[in-house]
Protein backbone atom coordinates (compact mmCIF):
# COMPACT_ATOMS: atom_id res chain seq x y z
CA UNK A 1 0.00 0.00 0.00
CA UNK A 2 2.86 2.46 0.72
CA UNK A 3 4.40 1.78 -2.76
CA UNK A 4 1.32 2.51 -4.50
CA UNK A 5 0.39 5.92 -2.05
CA UNK A 6 3.13 7.68 -3.69
CA UNK A 7 2.11 7.52 -7.39
CA UNK A 8 -1.79 8.58 -6.26
CA UNK A 9 -0.34 11.58 -4.33
CA UNK A 10 1.71 13.45 -7.09
CA UNK A 11 -1.04 12.35 -10.07
CA UNK A 12 -3.63 14.06 -7.65
CA UNK A 13 -1.22 16.75 -7.34
CA UNK A 14 -0.52 16.95 -11.35
CA UNK A 15 -4.54 16.72 -11.88
CA UNK A 16 -4.99 20.03 -9.74
CA UNK A 17 -2.58 22.24 -10.68
CA UNK A 18 -3.84 21.34 -14.31
CA UNK A 19 -7.10 22.32 -13.22
CA UNK A 20 -6.16 25.70 -12.00
CA UNK A 21 -3.67 26.93 -14.62
CA UNK A 22 -7.27 26.50 -17.21
CA UNK A 23 -9.54 28.22 -14.88
CA UNK A 24 -7.10 31.05 -15.13
CA UNK A 25 -8.15 32.44 -18.76
CA UNK A 26 -5.76 34.25 -20.74
CA UNK A 27 -5.28 37.89 -21.13
CA UNK A 28 -7.17 39.26 -24.16
CA UNK A 29 -4.87 41.08 -26.83
CA UNK A 30 -6.06 44.99 -26.41
CA UNK A 31 -5.69 46.71 -29.87
CA UNK A 32 -3.09 49.51 -29.78
CA UNK A 33 -4.96 52.95 -28.40
CA UNK A 34 -3.72 54.44 -31.85
CA UNK A 35 -5.99 51.72 -33.82
CA UNK A 36 -8.80 51.84 -31.15
CA UNK A 37 -9.64 55.48 -32.23
CA UNK A 38 -9.43 54.65 -36.21
CA UNK A 39 -12.21 56.14 -38.03
CA UNK A 40 -13.40 55.17 -41.31
CA UNK A 41 -13.63 57.86 -44.54
CA UNK A 42 -14.56 57.58 -48.03
CA UNK A 43 -13.34 60.31 -50.55
CA UNK A 44 -12.70 60.63 -53.87
CA UNK A 45 -9.47 60.89 -55.70
CA UNK A 46 -8.49 63.74 -58.73
CA UNK A 47 -8.22 63.30 -62.49
CA UNK A 48 -4.75 65.29 -61.92
CA UNK A 49 -1.93 62.69 -62.37
CA UNK A 50 -0.53 62.17 -60.44
CA UNK A 51 -3.13 61.82 -58.59
CA UNK A 52 -2.45 63.88 -54.80
CA UNK A 53 -5.02 62.00 -53.23
CA UNK A 54 -3.63 58.37 -54.09
CA UNK A 55 -0.47 60.23 -53.79
CA UNK A 56 -1.08 61.01 -49.83
CA UNK A 57 -3.07 57.91 -49.16
CA UNK A 58 -0.29 55.64 -50.20
CA UNK A 59 2.47 57.37 -47.69
CA UNK A 60 0.22 57.40 -45.00
CA UNK A 61 -0.19 53.78 -45.52
CA UNK A 62 3.30 52.45 -45.55
CA UNK A 63 3.96 54.97 -42.36
CA UNK A 64 1.24 52.63 -40.24
CA UNK A 65 -1.06 55.80 -40.09
CA UNK A 66 -4.07 54.30 -42.01
CA UNK A 67 -5.19 51.15 -44.00
CA UNK A 68 -6.80 50.63 -47.25
CA UNK A 69 -10.15 49.07 -46.78
CA UNK A 70 -11.19 49.45 -50.27
CA UNK A 71 -10.84 51.05 -53.97
CA UNK A 72 -13.64 51.71 -56.49
CA UNK A 73 -12.45 51.41 -59.83
CA UNK A 74 -13.78 54.71 -61.33
CA UNK A 75 -12.28 57.44 -62.63
CA UNK A 76 -11.26 59.06 -60.50
CA UNK A 77 -10.92 56.45 -57.96
CA UNK A 78 -13.43 56.10 -54.62
CA UNK A 79 -11.20 55.27 -51.38
CA UNK A 80 -13.00 53.81 -48.08
CA UNK A 81 -9.58 54.14 -45.89
CA UNK A 82 -9.44 53.95 -41.78
CA UNK A 83 -7.40 56.02 -40.14
CA UNK A 84 -5.99 58.58 -37.29
CA UNK A 85 -7.98 61.73 -37.82
CA UNK A 86 -4.50 63.32 -38.34
CA UNK A 87 -3.99 60.97 -41.37
CA UNK A 88 -7.51 61.41 -42.82
CA UNK A 89 -6.84 65.31 -42.70
CA UNK A 90 -4.06 65.21 -44.40
CA UNK A 91 -6.11 63.10 -47.35
CA UNK A 92 -8.48 65.76 -46.85
CA UNK A 93 -6.54 68.36 -47.51
CA UNK A 94 -4.58 66.70 -50.34
CA UNK A 95 -8.37 66.10 -52.04
CA UNK A 96 -8.46 69.99 -51.63
CA UNK A 97 -5.31 70.79 -53.10
CA UNK A 98 -6.88 71.77 -56.41
CA UNK A 99 -7.97 75.14 -55.24
CA UNK A 100 -11.37 76.25 -56.17
CA UNK A 101 -11.69 78.18 -59.44
CA UNK A 102 -12.35 81.88 -58.94
CA UNK A 103 -14.67 84.00 -61.57
CA UNK A 104 -12.97 84.75 -64.72
CA UNK A 105 -13.12 88.65 -64.97
CA UNK A 106 -11.00 89.03 -68.03
CA UNK A 107 -13.81 86.27 -69.75
CA UNK A 108 -16.41 87.95 -68.43
CA UNK A 109 -15.00 91.11 -69.58
CA UNK A 110 -15.04 89.07 -73.02
CA UNK A 111 -18.13 88.18 -72.95
CA UNK A 112 -19.69 91.80 -72.31
CA UNK A 113 -18.31 92.79 -75.32
CA UNK A 114 -19.28 89.91 -77.40
CA UNK A 115 -23.09 90.46 -76.22
CA UNK A 116 -23.21 94.00 -76.72
CA UNK A 117 -21.90 93.56 -80.35
CA UNK A 118 -24.63 90.89 -81.36
CA UNK A 119 -27.40 92.75 -80.07
CA UNK A 120 -26.35 96.18 -81.86
CA UNK A 121 -26.29 94.12 -84.99
CA UNK A 122 -28.62 90.89 -84.40
CA UNK A 123 -30.36 90.24 -86.96
CA UNK A 124 -34.43 89.86 -86.89
CA UNK A 125 -34.21 86.02 -88.86
CA UNK A 126 -30.78 84.38 -89.24
CA UNK A 127 -29.65 80.51 -89.10
CA UNK A 128 -25.90 78.76 -88.64
CA UNK A 129 -24.92 75.04 -87.84
CA UNK A 130 -24.54 74.23 -84.02
CA UNK A 131 -22.32 71.46 -83.32
CA UNK A 132 -22.44 69.94 -80.30
CA UNK A 133 -19.65 67.87 -78.35
CA UNK A 134 -19.94 65.44 -75.05
CA UNK A 135 -19.28 62.30 -73.91
CA UNK A 136 -22.42 61.03 -74.87
CA UNK A 137 -23.82 58.91 -77.57
CA UNK A 138 -23.08 59.99 -81.04
CA UNK A 139 -26.51 61.03 -81.77
CA UNK A 140 -26.44 63.72 -79.10
CA UNK A 141 -23.03 64.86 -81.12
CA UNK A 142 -24.49 65.54 -84.91
CA UNK A 143 -24.60 69.02 -86.52
CA UNK A 144 -27.93 70.84 -86.32
CA UNK A 145 -29.30 73.37 -88.51
CA UNK A 146 -31.13 75.89 -86.88
CA UNK A 147 -33.14 78.71 -88.05
CA UNK A 148 -34.09 81.33 -85.48
CA UNK A 149 -37.06 84.37 -86.36
CA UNK A 150 -36.94 87.50 -83.80
CA UNK A 151 -35.58 85.51 -80.76
CA UNK A 152 -36.88 81.49 -81.61
CA UNK A 153 -36.00 78.58 -82.88
CA UNK A 154 -38.63 78.08 -85.70
CA UNK A 155 -36.43 75.17 -87.71
CA UNK A 156 -34.08 72.21 -86.80
CA UNK A 157 -32.28 69.35 -88.48
CA UNK A 158 -30.21 67.39 -88.47
CA UNK A 159 -27.77 68.05 -91.11
CA UNK A 160 -26.46 64.77 -91.04
CA UNK A 161 -30.29 62.85 -92.44
CA UNK A 162 -31.66 66.22 -93.21
CA UNK A 163 -34.57 65.14 -90.72
CA UNK A 164 -36.08 67.28 -88.09
CA UNK A 165 -34.50 67.80 -84.25
CA UNK A 166 -36.53 64.76 -82.06
CA UNK A 167 -38.74 66.99 -79.90
CA UNK A 168 -37.34 65.41 -76.65
CA UNK A 169 -34.13 66.94 -77.75
CA UNK A 170 -35.53 70.62 -78.35
CA UNK A 171 -33.44 71.98 -76.21
CA UNK A 172 -30.57 71.28 -78.31
CA UNK A 173 -31.47 73.89 -80.32
CA UNK A 174 -29.91 77.11 -79.66
CA UNK A 175 -30.41 80.04 -80.43
CA UNK A 176 -27.00 82.63 -80.10
CA UNK A 177 -28.74 84.39 -77.31
CA UNK A 178 -28.80 80.47 -75.66
CA UNK A 179 -25.44 80.18 -75.66
CA UNK A 180 -24.33 83.54 -74.43
CA UNK A 181 -26.56 82.53 -71.25
CA UNK A 182 -24.30 79.11 -71.21
CA UNK A 183 -21.11 81.02 -71.21
CA UNK A 184 -22.35 83.37 -68.70
CA UNK A 185 -23.82 80.79 -66.26
CA UNK A 186 -20.58 78.68 -66.45
CA UNK A 187 -18.66 82.16 -65.85
CA UNK A 188 -20.29 82.69 -62.44
CA UNK A 189 -20.68 79.22 -61.26
CA UNK A 190 -17.41 79.65 -61.71
CA UNK A 191 -16.35 76.49 -64.14
CA UNK A 192 -12.44 75.58 -64.13
CA UNK A 193 -12.05 77.07 -66.97
CA UNK A 194 -14.18 78.90 -70.11
CA UNK A 195 -12.53 79.67 -73.31
CA UNK A 196 -14.66 81.08 -75.94
CA UNK A 197 -14.07 82.56 -79.85
CA UNK A 198 -16.12 84.98 -80.56
CA UNK A 199 -17.03 85.85 -84.31
CA UNK A 200 -15.62 89.68 -84.85
CA UNK A 201 -18.82 90.81 -87.20
CA UNK A 202 -21.69 90.04 -85.29
CA UNK A 203 -20.57 88.78 -81.38
CA UNK A 204 -21.89 85.35 -81.70
CA UNK A 205 -19.55 82.78 -80.39
CA UNK A 206 -18.45 80.30 -82.74
CA UNK A 207 -16.39 78.01 -80.44
CA UNK A 208 -16.98 77.00 -76.93
CA UNK A 209 -15.22 75.11 -74.28
CA UNK A 210 -16.27 74.76 -70.96
CA UNK A 211 -14.54 72.96 -68.03
CA UNK A 212 -17.33 72.48 -65.44
CA UNK A 213 -14.68 70.96 -62.87
CA UNK A 214 -10.94 69.70 -62.96
CA UNK A 215 -11.52 66.67 -60.40
CA UNK A 216 -14.42 65.54 -62.66
CA UNK A 217 -13.88 63.63 -65.81
CA UNK A 218 -15.91 63.71 -68.97
CA UNK A 219 -18.35 66.43 -68.02
CA UNK A 220 -16.65 68.97 -70.21
CA UNK A 221 -19.13 70.72 -72.87
CA UNK A 222 -18.26 72.02 -76.52
CA UNK A 223 -19.99 73.90 -79.14
CA UNK A 224 -18.89 75.00 -82.34
CA UNK A 225 -20.89 77.58 -84.68
CA UNK A 226 -20.52 78.21 -88.21
CA UNK A 227 -22.06 78.92 -91.60
CA UNK A 228 -23.82 81.63 -89.83
CA UNK A 229 -26.07 83.80 -92.27
CA UNK A 230 -28.20 86.62 -92.21
CA UNK A 231 -31.85 84.67 -93.17
CA UNK A 232 -34.15 87.74 -94.62
CA UNK A 233 -34.83 85.87 -97.30
CA UNK A 234 -36.10 82.95 -95.60
CA UNK A 235 -39.78 82.69 -94.73
CA UNK A 236 -39.91 81.90 -91.42
CA UNK A 237 -42.37 78.55 -90.40
CA UNK A 238 -45.78 78.82 -88.30
CA UNK A 239 -45.19 77.33 -85.05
Amino acid sequence: MKVLLLPTLLLASLVACTTASESVQAPKAKPSVEQSTWTVLNITGTTQQPDPVETKIRELEVAGQLKVLKVMESFPAQYEIKGSQPALSAVQEAANSIQTPKKDLKALAALDAAEALWKQKRPEHYAYQLQPSCFCPPEYTQPIAIRVFKGVVQQADLVSSNKPLPADRKADAKTVDDLFKVIRDAINRPAASVKVTYDPSYGFPSSISIDLDQRMADEEIYYTAKDFKVASGLKPTQS
